[in-house]
């Protein structure tokens, strides 16, 4: 059930830009509107009007007649291609809109299968003050009386074609919609949503995985494969092979035949190198390598005559193919061209996150920025796999809000028509931190990079924590500055020891009592919680770093009890793993001696913890009641 969150309408308004004292006679009176549709009306405008409608009515408390053009009220907010509409969608990119109103008319229209929808939620957020912060926190206001601006003269065209994200609530279809992702890999819209930009198949790490797969081939045809050193092995395909070519296309055609859409804008097939580094090395490979400088050479051919081949089959204009440039393929080729329907998805593993990617004192950024401008020189269709998140130690704080929003104004700025910002995508067994406010933050800048960042910041912070959003926004801001002092990198491997710099004891201290603020400035129970789950990342970070409660200098009992403590919460609290692709929780109580949280999946794995452990614990219990007595 979602939940609702009514604010008082002097906040909301006063943000909005609205007047708490307005009447109709000052803006449009929203209360006395009905919608207006055409009389035939796409699924998508259909769809669009009816979720204006929930949204108006639950605000106004009333309940919104919705009309066709072929009729007519005082007051009208038009939904879509009406004849109420001068809005020409042609030439406009999917997701395009217009919002204009006057003293008796809102117009709302847009491009495409997404622009309509993309209107009514910006409408409902810009100018009645709704918010979809998560998939549980959306902020309704109520006001039966809401008035909306006479002189709206709003439009919109989108930053990028394609926006993807993850965690939870990214998975939520009302979230996505509301924050415009495009993408089909954690949702799928319907048709009358607007439906999404999907892949065929898997998006990524498709070829010798789900194209040319080792089970069917290998045994009888290892030259299919890589060889890499002095042999063939099957993690990788060998992309001069003409055989390899052949398979490949029939196995994408055979899936096209399946799950094409010729309704869709577009389509995307995956073609791209499994997750390792076993490129291969045979000859031929090696010498269109060699020849374009680059490891993208093959990759960059096979992929446009598997595209090639495609095409010229007939009846899938609207495909499009992607491939990597990532790792060993980063870097672009300086012969072979990509094909006008070829993307090519440039990944940010390697980057520094402390540091803006624009930073020219960042060596490990300086080199993807070189690679993404020398792309940008042959390929018109890039999209970036862009990386928001710890994957070793994902519980612990990751301090990389300092540097989101120059990123994403540098793909836009550098004509990148494609982001995908992965983050916690395995949030359900490891929800710590943060993770849900880097999704919101991101959906909201792959919409508009330019945006109030610390506004929306505020606003989330607000919504989720209540009053106590204010010590949790200052916290951030503190552990922000830490994240790259004296020239340090942040990189998505950081170590839990290495995530903070130059962190004081005062320092320290400074934000123990920020978190006890916030908790003390919980108004409700779901807000408190919200704010115990997002310590947890901070005292996970102390434990790591044996500073504050967990310190060596403190009595052994002490930190041993924060230790127990920290790891009941995390068990209570549902998080089981630590890490991408990590060890469950153990469920050795031996832990609390061990103030290596990272070690808390992997240390119950020998014969001899079993004999270690009760004598750990007998330790632990006398400590404990020697502590007692003194305290």
């Amino acid at each position: 059930m979602k939940k609702i969150i009514s604010v008082l309408l002097a906040l909301l308004t006063a943000a909005a830009g609205l007047s708490v004292a307005a009447t109709a006679a000052d803006g449009f009176g929203v209360a006395n509107a009905v919608i207006v549709i055409a009389q035939n009306a796409s699924q998508t405008d259909k769809y669009a009007a009816q979720r204006l409608k929930y949204y108006l009515d639950e605000i106004i408390g009333g309940d919104i007649a919705i009309i066709t053009d072929g009729d007519g009220a005082s007051f009208e907010i038009s939904v879509g291609a009406t004849n109420r509409s001068d809005f020409d969608p042609s030439g406009k990119a999917d997701g395009s809109y217009i919002i204009k109103s006057s003293s008796d008319k809102i117009i709302i229209d847009g491009a495409g299968n997404k622009g309509t929808i993309n209107g009514v939620y910006a409408f409902l957020e810009k100018y009645c003050g709704c918010h979809w912060y998560e998939s549980e926190v959306i902020v309704v206001p109520e006001n039966g009386a809401l008035t909306v601006p006479t002189d709206i003269d709003f439009e919109y065209t989108p930053y990028f074609e394609y926006t993807e994200t993850d965690t939870t609530s990214s998975r939520d279809i009302e979230f996505s919609l509301a924050n415009g992702l495009t993408g089909g890999v954690y949702r799928s819209f319907t048709p009358e949503q607007g439906s999404h930009v999907g892949y065929v198949g898997s998006f990524a790490h498709t070829l010798a995985t789900f194209y040319c797969k080792p089970e069917l081939y290998f045994d009888e045809h290892p030259e299919y494969y890589a060889l890499h050193g002095l042999e063939r092995v099957p993690k990788q395909l060998c992309l001069t092979n003409e055989e390899v070519r052949d398979i490949v296309t029939a196995e994408v055609l055979a899936a096209l035949e399946v799950n094409h859409n010729p309704d869709a804008d577009m389509q995307i097939v995956s073609l791209t190198q499994h997750d390792n580094q076993m490129f291969c090395q045979c000859d031929k490979c090696k010498a269109v390598d060699e020849e374009n400088g680059s490891h993208s050479g093959t990759m960059i051919s096979f992929v446009n005559e598997i595209a090639r081949r495609v095409k010229a089959h007939g009846g899938y204009d609207n495909i499009v193919f992607d491939t990597f440039a990532y790792q060993y393929t980063r870097k672009a080729p300086t012969k072979v061209v990509p094909r006008e329907d070829v993307i090519v998805r440039l990944c940010s593993i390697e980057c520094c996150f402390g540091h803006t990617l624009d930073d020219e004192d960042c060596e490990l950024n300086a080199d993807f920025m070189n690679d993404l401008k020398e792309w940008g020189k042959i390929c018109n269709r890039i999209y970036i796999w862009d990386y928001v998140n710890n994957y070793r130690d994902t519980v612990c704080i990751f301090p990389n809000f300092g540097v989101m929003q120059r990123n994403v104004q540098i793909f836009a700025e550098n004509n990148v028509k494609g982001v995908y910002e992965e983050g916690n995508y395995y949030i359900a067994d490891c929800d710590a931190e943060f993770g849900e406010l880097r999704t919101y933050l991101l959906s909201k800048l792959m919409q508009n990079p330019y945006l109030d960042y610390s506004a929306e910041m505020d606003g989330y912070l607000n919504a989720v924590y209540g009053e106590g959003g204010k010590y949790i926004r200052e916290f951030i801001d503190i552990t922000t500055a830490h994240a790259v002092t004296n020239r340090k990198h942040l990189s998505i491997y950081q170590a839990s020891t290495a995530t903070l710099y130059d962190m004081k004891k005062k320092d320290i201290s400074h934000c123990d009592e920020l978190w006890e603020k916030a908790k003390a400035a919980a108004q409700t129970d779901e807000q408190l919680q919200q704010i115990l789950r997002s310590e947890l990342s901070w005292r996970y970070w102390k434990c790591a770093n044996k500073c504050g409660e967990f310190s060596r200098w403190k009595f052994p009992y002490v930190y041993m009890n924060a230790s127990e403590r920290l790891y009941n919460d995390l068990k209570e609290m549902g998080v089981r793993v630590f890490s991408e692709g990590g060890l469950p929780l153990s469920d050795c109580e031996l832990l609390y001696l061990y103030r290596v949280p990272s070690k808390w999946t992997t240390l119950y794995e020998e014969w001899f913890w079993d004999v270690l452990n009760p004598i750990a614990i007998r330790l632990y219990k006398a400590l404990g009641f020697v502590y007692n007595i003194f305290h």
